[in-house]
């Protein structure tokens, strides 16, 4: 079957200390007031005024806001909480510098001060009308990927449940990759993290929209973050482990915008919102299980997989290949103390099972793209299987 294949990438700047450029790109962008969006560990870090500088020496005004959530995840209403203050104050371009939640915020945001509404009217695909005001994305983690991506994760406070905006309207105008403004991540967030930019990589590399494009980008992307995460994690000032740590990223980011990821985000989602657990760490407990379900499907991808992930597995069958990659996966997040089942994120209760399966089977847009096809009872025996107990 021949496929046709769309790639959006924004205009990208990785390499270190590729921050200082943060002035000449808004310039490009025609910005002579910028909202610069953070929060308040980068504020700390002092790395905010290298960025306000940048932007002064191009004659672009810099207005600052920190954003401190009471929520792991950043909700809808932050949101337009900027969208409200970047309308006040009069900017031209939202520069959101920070983690994924920072990011996702500041995408949102611009689309809203150019579009009616809240945000949650936007939940869905390609709802938003019209672009929003011009962005830069300046990731400080890697590996949400948000800063070359065309989706908003929020979470809904009226459901519990975060949701997404996929729109190409939310791609960013421009994204600057600076590995050395990881180095001060600790190695939880390293590890949360790291983990989800591997998770955009081996769930789109066994989705139903791979493609020859994004399969070989994640296989070497695979292998990159493999390679280097536990590195990361154990030293964070190796800048080694951090150049590729940000480059595995990059790509993860780029996989995912353009082939999208499946059953492991759409069962993370239920349980992400209701307990408030960091994203990577909600991804971790139920990704065997996941993997195990529609592993039928796709042998011969997670056989590859296994080989990514440094296994040997020329001497084996595809099925005796396809089970070591679980096994390397769940040693990596042991490694790094991620959660490998429920009870490791602290949820041993099992009540809200059957509300979490109706949330997730109603992620048609993840699920659609999954290798197998999923009933709620299906969804319902992946979260048991993601008990210990």
């Amino acid at each position: 079957m021949f496929q046709t294949i769309n790639v959006a990438v924004p205009n990208v700047v990785f390499g270190m200390d590729s921050v200082q450029n943060v002035g000449q790109e808004a310039a490009k962008l025609g910005s002579k007031r910028a909202l610069l969006l953070s929060g308040p560990n980068i504020e700390k870090s002092g790395s905010l005024e290298a960025v306000a500088q940048s932007l002064r020496g191009e004659g672009i005004e810099c207005v600052v806001r920190i954003e401190a959530r009471s929520t792991v995840e950043p909700t809808a209403q932050s949101a337009e909480e900027v969208a409200a203050f970047a309308k006040d104050e009069g900017t031209d371009c939202v520069i959101g510098f920070g983690g994924g939640s920072v990011m996702d915020v500041a995408k949102m945001a611009s689309a809203l001060v150019t579009n009616p509404g809240r945000a949650a009217d936007y939940f869905g695909i390609d709802k938003i009308p019209k672009r929003g005001l011009p962005t830069i994305m300046i990731p400080t983690t890697s590996g949400t990927g948000t800063e070359v991506t065309r989706y908003a994760v929020l979470l809904d406070a009226e459901s519990n449940v975060k949701k997404v905006a996929a729109s190409k309207v939310l791609l960013p105008s421009a994204s600057i990759i600076d590995p050395k403004l990881t180095v001060s991540c600790p190695p939880s967030v390293t590890a949360n993290t790291g983990i989800d930019a591997f998770m955009h990589v081996a769930e789109p590399f066994v989705s139903t929209l791979a493609n020859p494009i994004t399969d070989s980008m994640a296989i070497s992307a695979m292998e990159m973050i493999s390679k280097w995460i536990g590195k990361a994690y154990a030293k964070g000032d190796d800048l080694n482990a951090r150049y590729y740590m940000s480059m595995g990223s990059l790509m993860s980011g780029i996989i995912m915008n353009n082939t999208g990821t499946s059953i492991v985000h759409a069962l993370s989602y239920p349980i992400g919102g209701e307990f408030h657990i960091n994203h990577g760490r909600a991804l971790t407990p139920i990704m065997r299980a996941c993997f195990e379900f529609i592993m039928p499907a796709v042998e011969d991808k997670f056989y590859i997989m296994a080989k990514a992930l440094g296994e040997k597995v020329d001497h084996l069958s595809t099925r005796e290949g396809a089970l070591l990659c679980l096994d390397a996966l769940e040693h990596m997040c042991e490694r790094l103390e991620l959660p490998t089942r429920m009870e490791d994120a602290g949820i041993t209760d099992k009540s809200g099972i059957d509300r979490w399966a109706v949330d997730a089977y109603a992620e048609r847009r993840l699920l659609s793209r999954s290798a197998r096809d999923l009933t709620v009872e299906d969804i319902k025996k992946i979260y048991h299987a993601s008990f210990r107990n």
